[in-house]
């Protein structure tokens, strides 16, 4: 059974010798207004692209050698693998601070600093600090 909240767009690329000439966009599931809302909230511009699962799909190859082609360090088992994924995606929000993220403090606040660091999970207000990695291991949710 599918969830009736999905919402998922396609985008369609077509080349002709090695330069895009056509772009199309459809939506597969959910409507116009649905994609609208999504992509406003987002603030990921207003037109459905792909920037951003790209950028995040080479952030994760970037930080797991087991996704990337032709590597040392493969997975032989799926469970491992997406155990592997899981840590990742735990430091990525977690540990790492963001440098798109931060903010800029107070004169109040500075201390000598012009910066707040953050990571997504501060931002998405699910913590108050940056965890350290030894934190991150010894959690238990």
């Amino acid at each position: 059974m599918m969830d009736e909240q999905l919402r998922y767009a396609q985008v369609d690329k077509r080349r002709q010798g090695g330069r895009v000439v056509e772009v199309r966009r459809r939506i597969i599931f959910g409507t116009e207004g649905d994609i609208d809302v999504i992509l406003k909230a987002s603030g990921c511009g207003s037109q459905i692209n792909t920037a951003y699962v790209e950028r995040n799909n080479l952030t994760m190859r970037q930080n797991n050698g087991r996704l990337v082609r032709k590597a040392l360090s493969f997975s032989k088992s799926v469970h491992y693998l997406q155990r592997h994924i899981a840590l990742e995606d735990a430091v990525y929000n977690f540990v790492k601070p963001h440098l798109s993220l931060r903010r800029p403090l107070r004169n109040s606040e500075a201390k000598g600093r012009k910066w707040e660091q953050r990571t997504p999970a501060m931002a998405a207000g699910l913590t108050d600090h940056i965890w350290s990695l030894e934190e991150l291991l010894e959690f238990h949710g």
